[in-house]
C-alpha cells in the first residue's frame, strides 16, 4: 500500500474550506486538479455518504473515467472517497479542523493499493506519489483561499 498524509494551514474558515472541498467537490475538483476534466454526479441530491460520481481524467494523452463513492461525510468536518473499480485501489480523506474563525487546518490522507499487473509498477508509483499529492493539495488550498477572499 502507498500512503501519503499532510496537514496544512488554510487561511479560510473551516466552513468555507469544507464548502469548497466537500459540499461542492464535484464543481471544484477540476479547478484544483488539472488532470480532472469534469465530475459527473450519478446520484441525486446533496453530497453525502453513498453519493457516487464519475471523474473524467486526462493523463498521459489518454482520457479515462473513474467512478468514485463518498464513504464518509461529516458536514464541515470530513469527507472521504474510494474508487472501488480503479486498478489503483485509490482512497482519499479530507479533514477540516477550525483554528480560528478565519483559519483552519486541512489534513489530506491518500492511499493507493495497486492491483493486478499494476502491482509491478508500485515502486515507481511510490516515488512519484508524494510530489503529485503535494501539488494537488497545494492547488486545493490555493483555490480555497482565493474563494474565501
Amino acid at each position: 500500500m502507498i500512503t501519503w498524509r499532510r496537514t496544512a494551514p488554510v487561511q479560510a474558515s473551516a466552513e468555507d474550506t469544507f464548502d469548497v472541498i466537500g459540499t461542492n467537490v464535484a464543481a471544484n475538483q477540476p479547478k484544483w486538479e488539472k488532470e480532472v476534466q469534469e465530475v459527473r454526479l450519478l446520484t441525486a441530491g446533496p453530497i453525502g455518504v453513498g453519493s457516487r460520481a464519475v471523474m473524467v481524467r486526462r493523463e498521459m494523452g489518454r482520457t479515462r473515467e473513474s467512478e468514485y463513492e463518498v464513504t464518509e461525510f461529516q458536514p464541515g468536518a470530513s469527507i472521504a472517497f474510494r474508487h472501488p473499480h480503479d486498478a489503483l485501489g485509490f482512497a482519499l480523506r479530507f479533514r477540516v479542523a477550525p483554528v480560528a474563525t478565519d483559519r483552519c487546518e486541512l489534513t489530506v490522507d491518500v492511499s493507493a493499493e495497486p492491483k493486478g499487473a499494476l502491482r509491478l509498477m508500485a515502486p515507481m508509483l511510490r516515488l512519484g506519489f508524494p510530489k503529485r499529492c503535494q501539488r494537488i493539495t497545494d492547488s486545493m488550498i490555493q483555490l480555497v483561499e482565493a474563494s474565501a477572499s
